[in-house]
């Protein structure tokens, strides 16, 4: 399996690229990482001293990649963190360029915009764009709460509004549908809940809820995990589990042992063989 990750790197911590790579490569993948910029750390610890990669810069690693056979054995791309629409639109073309030499190829978009406790967090121009061109373009897409509400331009407030939701997302292109750490008022209390939709039916897969102050990075992680259970040919329902307890486990563990970061080298047994088995049901 090979895998180009497209998102954000950090010097210190585990989000974006720092999240995503390790426990792919774990899953015994090999992944191309290309970083939509370089970051100190997390901006939630501070200014970060960042780096953005130019459009530019992101076209040549491409073109340079593009001159080695392995280009067209990528199995999948996953788009994370892009920080502007002209970075955006860059990572779309190498999207495009994998997508060409390998029709078969999985695209999986993380549309990281925002969340309903920071509001929108990245350049304004880039979530009309991720809303009107990324997402006709991949084939997964993996939406939080804050960013399904954007995406469809209304509140998401129940189960029959995540379904109509995914829906009308999955008639713009994807084919999958995951809307992540729904916030519903017909039930869920006290879960941290996903919703997979696709050609096949709808899930709706719950963890305990653990509370403010989790490490970031969680949404990287679980499209990881996802994106390699996918490639394993495992089922969706079943990489949704493996996706969510493998996240699970992680956050629980940096909150026990009071980390501020996730310990995705020291405890990656706990993402690999997951002991807490979340509850799902399937919802349609």
């Amino acid at each position: 399996m090979r895998i180009l990750a497209i998102q954000s790197q950090v010097i210190h911590g585990h989000v974006g690229n720092n999240a995503g790579v390790f426990p792919m490569q774990r899953q015994g993948a090999d992944v191309w990482a290309m970083p939509t910029a370089v970051l100190a750390f997390n901006p939630s610890y501070g200014p970060p001293a960042m780096r953005p990669s130019e459009p530019a810069e992101i076209d040549a690693w491409v073109a340079a990649l593009q001159t080695r056979p392995e280009w067209k054995q990528i199995d999948a791309v996953l788009l994370g963190w892009l920080g502007n629409a002209r970075t955006a639109e860059a990572a779309a073309r190498a999207a495009k360029a994998v997508k060409a030499a390998n029709p078969n190829a999985i695209f999986l978009c993380d549309p990281v915009m925002g969340d309903h406790d920071t509001g929108l967090y990245v350049e304004g121009a880039l979530p009309p764009f991720i809303r009107d061109h990324l997402i006709s373009q991949a084939d997964i897409i993996t939406p939080n709460g804050f960013e399904l509400e954007f995406l469809l331009g209304r509140k998401v407030e129940t189960l029959p509004d995540a379904l109509k939701a995914c829906d009308e997302l999955r008639a713009r292109g994807p084919k999958t549908v995951i809307a992540t750490t729904l916030k519903r008022s017909d039930g869920g209390q006290g879960m941290l809940e996903a919703l997979l939709v696709n050609d096949q039916g709808a899930w709706l897969c719950g963890v305990p809820d653990l509370g403010e102050g989790l490490p970031k990075g969680a949404g990287d992680l679980f499209a990881a995990l996802f994106l390699i259970r996918t490639l394993k040919g495992r089922l969706p329902k079943k990489a949704l589990l493996f996706a969510m307890a493998g996240t699970y486990v992680m956050l629980r563990d940096a909150l026990e042992r009071k980390q501020p970061e996730m310990r995705l080298v020291a405890a990656q047994e706990e993402f690999c063989n997951p002991a807490h088995l979340p509850e799902i049901e399937r919802v349609r």
